[in-house]
């Protein structure tokens, strides 16, 4: 009975050295064997991909600033290829947006294809195109006798015929950066006016131009006549327009018989002042 004894001790504490050495001549732990993480090897991995695209229309000189979903600014100062500087996670969001426009020369760049979601590939197709905003000439027109006309032109060309006071508009909208140059092509003729231009030229920046003016002032001329037959020593009195305004004519002994009458008036108005000119 003793020996079955010392064959069990023996038995168990065998059992017992195997166990314990098998939990640590193991090495690495169960947590660990196998070496990485579930999280790190083996597993999946997420890739991450870039938003980018085409800007096309800028001005020369100016600049644009984009953004995707409200934020990595990207400015741009020439057509081509963009792409931002932050990748994003396959499935994420993008919405790619204008910051800052174009303003010198002032510029409208609008978004194409700007909104999405990353499918396992860069996006490459976003497109921004700039084009140049348009301004116009406004002025305003003071004096114009009435029944009057008077003709514009700004550049040569887009010819304005204007019949009454007030502001005005040229047709033709010019591109930010355009010189203009306003001036009269025709002159009223009834009555005879002459119409003078002020801050007619110069060039768009960035809003309407408002401030030319045009200014029409009526015409005068002189009404004259020639004097014959007057005797040695004698006067005439004339009038013009039957006011009370006259000059008094007289020929002195030895004399030419000859003299000339000359009145300026101003065309379309009713009295003048007779003058003599000699």
């Amino acid at each position: 009975m003793k020996s079955l004894s010392n064959v069990i001790v023996l038995v168990a504490s065998a059992i017992l050295i195997a166990a314990c050495g098998g939990s640590s001549g193991g090495g690495t732990p169960a947590a660990g064997g196998g070496g990485t993480p579930d999280t790190g090897g083996g597993g999946a991995t997420t890739d991450n991909f870039t938003v980018g695209g085409t800007l096309t229309g800028l001005a020369g000189g100016a600049s644009v600033t984009l953004q995707n979903n409200g934020g990595d600014d990207l400015t741009l100062t020439a057509d081509g290829s963009f792409s931002f500087a932050t990748a994003l996670t396959d499935g994420s969001a993008y919405s790619v947006a204008v910051l800052t426009q174009p303003t010198s020369p002032s510029q409208t760049c609008t978004v194409s294809n700007g909104v999405g979601t990353l499918a396992g590939a860069n996006v490459t197709d976003v497109a921004v195109a700039c084009v140049t905003n348009t301004f116009t000439v406004f002025g305003t027109l003071t004096g114009l006798a009435g029944g009057a006309s008077v003709t514009l032109q700004n550049n040569g060309g887009d010819d304005l015929t204007l019949t009454a006071d007030g502001s005005f508009s040229f047709a033709t909208a010019l591109t930010d950066g355009s010189a203009y140059s306003v001036a009269v092509l025709t002159q009223p003729t009834s009555p005879s006016q002459t119409c003078t231009v002020t801050n007619g030229g110069g060039t768009l920046a960035g809003a309407n131009v408002t401030n030319v003016a045009v200014a029409c002032v009526t015409n005068t001329f002189t009404v004259g006549g020639t004097l014959t037959g007057l005797a040695g020593g004698a006067s005439v009195t004339l009038q013009n327009n039957g006011g009370d305004d006259y000059t008094t004519l007289f020929r002195s002994s030895g004399s030419p018989d000859k003299e000339t009458v000359g009145t300026a008036i101003r065309q379309g108005r009713g009295k003048a002042k007779a003058a003599i000119g000699r």
